[in-house]
């Protein structure tokens, strides 16, 4: 049986420094998500293939209140959308949901259909009729527990929203990380996000699944699980930086990913395989829903580990300056110098939060001789 408390902090590794590979990865997958939201544009005049919720139409509601348990549900499903594809110029969405049995003493249980197709269903009484009249020789009697029209006002102001509550929340998130560890921290958290959204649209622009009210559940989601997980590393990864101060950043962020790698691997993976379950078993009305999650907890993990990680360090390091810590700067120091050069050397320093700290001169030297000498308490020269 596979250990899932699998432990790589022992591991010898190099995430970090392979960066330009997850960062290929990456912008493949949200190459073809774009590919696909293309398509889309071209073919259906928006980048998703969008709902009801978004576009206005009729939703039904319909109750078998003795339904024969020897029928599948979700064949029966598949048969009324098939119906209702023959009166809906849009495809129409069909969920079922069963319910206990009922109380007339026949223990079979009700089901519960519900009908999303665009507006002229409801509106052209003749054709609603004869639609319910094919319900009825397929599924058996039923009773009308709703029929309303959604404008598409409504599906506007709910595209407005949705942006507007990812939006707000990936500022939200910003703003705390911000003073909880510091700007780059924070930024680079947030182009994780970014990715984690750009990949979770471009599977549902791929593979055209229908967006709905349930999709900006998703996005939220997939935000909040995500980055739970970025600040669990990016806490690790500020606890280093107080003990292993000897180490260069990429590596302290390296040690770091390692060390909390098996926490993020199980969390996500014992998750995934309950969406899973509920995406194998849940029945046809979940499954959109569920794959998305399932999509979107899978990208967060990998966004956090092999992303906003090593957006951190390129941020860093991105002027080429060696980070040094004030205990180890005289040691950094002599290893640094190799010239005979008499100038002096400006050596970059960080403090035990790694935020930079104001330069010191170095005298050059002896690699070794002067390492304990060369210790910078204060700014000084020395010639």
């Amino acid at each position: 049986m596979m250990n899932l408390m699998m432990d790589f902090s022992k591991s010898k590794t190099d995430l970090v420094g392979r960066y330009w590979i997850w960062y290929s990865i990456s912008l493949a997958v949200i190459v073809l998500g774009l590919i696909g939201m293309i398509r889309n544009t071209i073919t259906d005049g928006f980048p998703l293939v969008r709902g009801i919720d978004f576009t206005g139409g009729s939703i039904i509601q319909l109750q078998f209140d003795n339904w024969d348990q020897t029928k599948d549900v979700s064949q029966f499903a598949q048969d009324v959308k098939v119906l209702v594809s023959n009166y809906s110029e849009k495809s129409p969405e069909v969920q079922t949901t069963l319910l206990a049995a009922d109380k007339s003493g026949t223990g079979n249980p009700a089901l519960i259909i519900q009908i999303r197709a665009d507006s002229t269903l409801l509106q052209n009484t003749a054709k609603s009729e004869s639609l319910f009249g094919e319900i009825r020789s397929t599924g058996g009697d039923f009773r009308i527990l709703e029929e309303t029209e959604v404008g598409p006002l409504m599906g506007k102001e709910l595209t407005s929203k949705a942006i507007q509550g990812v939006a707000i929340g990936m500022l939200l998130i910003l703003i705390y990380i911000t003073f909880r560890l510091s700007l780059d921290f924070a930024v680079c958290a947030v182009i994780g996000l970014l990715h984690d959204i750009l990949v979770v649209t471009g599977v549902y622009a791929l593979f055209r699944l229908e967006v709905n009210s349930s999709f900006v559940a998703v996005l939220l989601t997939v935000v909040g699980y995500s980055i739970n997980d970025t600040i669990i590393i990016y806490d690790r990864i500020r606890e280093n930086m107080k003990v292993k101060k000897h180490l260069p950043f990429d590596k302290l962020v390296n040690v770091s990913l390692l060390e909390t790698m098996a926490r993020s691997i199980n969390t996500s993976l014992t998750t995934v395989l309950a969406i899973l379950a509920l995406l194998i078993f849940g029945g046809l009305s979940l499954r959109t829903f569920m794959l998305g999650l399932a999509v979107g907890i899978t990208t967060g993990t990998y966004s956090s580990i092999f992303n906003s990680s090593c957006l951190l360090v390129n941020w860093r390091m991105r002027k080429g300056t060696a980070v040094i810590t004030r205990e180890d700067a005289g040691r950094a120091a002599a290893r640094l110098i190799h010239d005979e050069d008499d100038d002096d050397e400006m050596i970059d320093l960080s403090d035990d939060n790694g935020e930079a700290v104001e330069q010191i001169s170095v005298t050059q030297g002896p690699k070794t001789s002067d390492a304990k000498r060369l210790r910078p308490k204060r700014r000084k020269r020395r010639h």
